[in-house]
């Protein structure tokens, strides 16, 4: 019975140790990532958004749920003009967050991105969800409508353009039937 409770008593503190130890390497690892975002802002402070993105990076293999290294990513891809790559950044960086006016302001920057992608559908429902989480946001507001009259733009646009098809369309037809004329 003895035998038994040191038996116990040794597995426990082995797995005590190995639970302070696995706590320990995560603290660690969630410093090296704080670090790194730190070098990365100022990296971004200094217009250095190619490392500032590599920093941000680096932070997020130590630590894959820091949204602040997330979101700054998304930051500094944008700056890079790398506006396809900003906008997943963004969105999951806004996963479970609670506040609004955060939540607004990743909706915001998705709907920049949107826009300069030309992805403007995208763009103004990603403002319209900004304007629901701060409805005072008169930058949002003007966004959205600048969003707004680029997408009817490029509506009408790809409208017009499916007219001159039909009307090329049209005269290829009658170009053919020219054709089968001249061959009677």
């Amino acid at each position: 019975m003895k035998n038994l409770i040191y038996i116990c008593s040794a597995f426990l503190i082995l797995a005590t140790s190995s639970i302070a130890y696995a706590q320990k390497d995560s603290i660690a690892l969630q410093r090296e990532a704080r670090k790194l975002v730190r070098d990365g802002n100022a990296l971004y402070n200094q217009n250095n958004y190619g490392d500032a993105s590599v920093a941000y990076k680096k932070a997020l293999e130590k630590n894959s749920g820091y949204k602040k290294a997330t979101y700054n990513l998304g930051n500094s891809l944008y700056q890079e003009k790398n506006f396809k790559e900003a906008i997943p950044q963004y969105t999951v960086a806004l996963e479970n967050v609670k506040d609004p006016f955060k939540k607004a302001e990743g909706y915001h920057n998705i709907g920049n991105a949107m826009v300069q992608e030309k992805n403007y559908q995208g763009a103004v429902d990603a403002f319209k969800n900004a304007l629901r989480s701060n409805p005072n946001d008169d930058e949002t507001r003007y966004n959205l409508a600048v969003a707004q009259k680029l997408l009817e733009k490029d509506k009408k646009n790809k409208k017009d353009k499916d007219k001159n098809k039909d009307k090329d369309k049209d005269k290829d037809k009658d170009k053919d039937k020219d054709k089968d004329k001249d061959k009677d």
